[in-house]
């Protein structure tokens, strides 16, 4: 009985402790995964919806380029047929007297290859559209790594940003709590009256309204960020930011003429292509009113009037549209004004995007600028805390001025971090909007 009772009870140990794994096993998988900048950024290129859809779309135009390859070879076909009639196909009458039918039934098949020859340059012409077609899916694909990485970054520093909201507003309700300690003394002293202990508590019980704002907003945003790095809404994400203790030095390195940045440009290089297309389409439209000639050969067998003939034979298709050039001209004059407003907004975009690329150096010049005024501050709001803290320990300051100061200070840091996370995006948007 008692040896019964060992084993069960070492039944259920083991049971408790292969539970116990499995609870810490599950405990582990939910952590957050901390991830840094580059990490999400990775991911967003590899995992994001819009990245696998441009992927595809490369691929399919790649497709799309071997498939008009395949135009150059010729076209073979195999045909049959059988049939049955219900009279003779043929009829004839030998001197009125004699009806003779011949072909009743019968079988015919064959195998003919087409090569052609000349066909007004719609098959060349058709190669080089679908190799434009396969650069431009390209160029599109480096869009939409660009459109990630911007968004991606821009989620990090919003994220980032709120976190560090966070540890401030804790620094200052650790900072009130003290206070309120020190203020208790006081009054319980009869130093001070009650109202100024209201005021250190009331402060206190804003910056907790405040905190679980926060705390929603952190978590909406880490949703935003882990859906659009592939790990879903529900996945846990964290992050590590490496923010530098010095003011980043100012941008002048990165700057480039827009006249030099435009060439590298996954826009521009867009619509260049666009212009290239274009003249292709026009060419073809004229080829597909030019002549074709085609060479053919073929194998066939007939099985007609109960004989079996197998033959071979060379074929020379010459097409010579006549009444095409009628509809043909005006497809043509289509395609020139189509290739001629390609031009055009060739310049006109390319205008606009230098424009863009100023626009996005003096984002980053201004939000350098600001980011130094922020630092700036929270070096005289420290200093003010630091005073007010003095002149109020000492009695010649109220409870009000502190309190004021220590807000100062709080917001002083939080125009900082939000100021360096507007710099790095927009760092981000001018590098990507010249071409880097």
């Amino acid at each position: 009985m008692r040896k019964r009772i060992n084993i069960v009870f070492a039944v259920l140990l083991g049971t408790i402790i292969l539970q116990g794994t499995t609870f810490s096993i599950k405990a582990q998988e939910q952590k957050d995964s901390i991830l840094t900048l580059e990490q999400c950024v990775a991911m967003a290129l590899e995992n994001n919806r819009k990245a696998l859809n441009s992927k595809n779309e490369v691929e399919a135009a790649v497709n799309l380029r071997r498939e008009a390859f395949t135009k150059y070879f010729p076209e073979i076909a195999a045909m049959g047929m059988a049939f049955w009639a219900n009279h003779d196909i043929l009829q004839y009458n030998l001197l009125d007297i004699v009806e003779l039918g011949l072909i009743k039934k019968g079988k015919v098949a064959g195998v003919q290859a087409l090569q052609p020859i000349f066909t007004g340059g719609l098959i060349i012409n058709g190669n080089k559209l679908a190799a434009v077609g396969e650069e431009v899916a390209k160029l599109r694909q480096q869009q939409t790594d660009n459109e990630l990485r911007l968004t991606t970054e821009t989620l990090f520093w919003k994220l980032n940003t709120l976190k560090s909201t966070k540890n401030v507003l804790e620094t200052a309700v650790s900072f009130l709590d003290t206070l309120e300690n020190q203020v208790k003394v006081m009054v319980d002293a009869g130093l001070i009256t009650r109202n100024d202990l209201l005021k250190v508590q009331l402060k206190r019980n804003n910056y907790m309204a405040d905190k679980v704002d926060l705390e929603n907003g952190i978590l909406l945003v880490k949703m935003l960020l882990g859906q659009y790095v592939g790990l879903g809404v529900r996945g846990n994400i964290d992050i590590v930011a490496d923010v530098p203790v010095n003011l980043p030095p100012y941008p002048l390195d990165l700057y480039t003429p827009t006249e030099s940045a435009l060439p590298f440009t996954s826009d521009y290089q867009l619509l260049l292509k666009n212009v290239e297309a274009k003249k292709l389409e026009k060419r073809m439209e004229i080829g597909s009113n030019l002549p074709t000639l085609a060479l053919g050969a073929g194998w066939y067998c007939h099985d007609l009037l109960e004989q079996n003939h197998n033959f071979g034979s060379i074929q020379l298709a010459l097409t010579v549209p006549l009444t095409g050039w009628w509809s043909g001209a005006y497809g043509i004059k289509r395609r020139n004004l189509e290739l001629t407003n390609a031009k055009n907004e060739l310049e006109d975009l390319s205008e606009q995007l230098q424009i863009e690329m100023q626009d996005k150096w003096n984002n980053l010049t201004a939000a350098h600028r600001k980011m130094e005024i922020e630092k700036e501050g929270i070096a005289q709001s420290e200093e003010n805390l630091y005073l007010n803290k003095m002149y109020y320990e000492a009695g010649m300051s109220t409870l009000s001025d502190l309190l004021e100061a220590e807000t100062s200070r709080k917001e002083a840091e939080d125009r900082y971090m939000t100021a360096y996370g507007n710099f790095c995006t927009a760092r981000s948007a001018y590098l990507i909007a010249t071409g880097r």
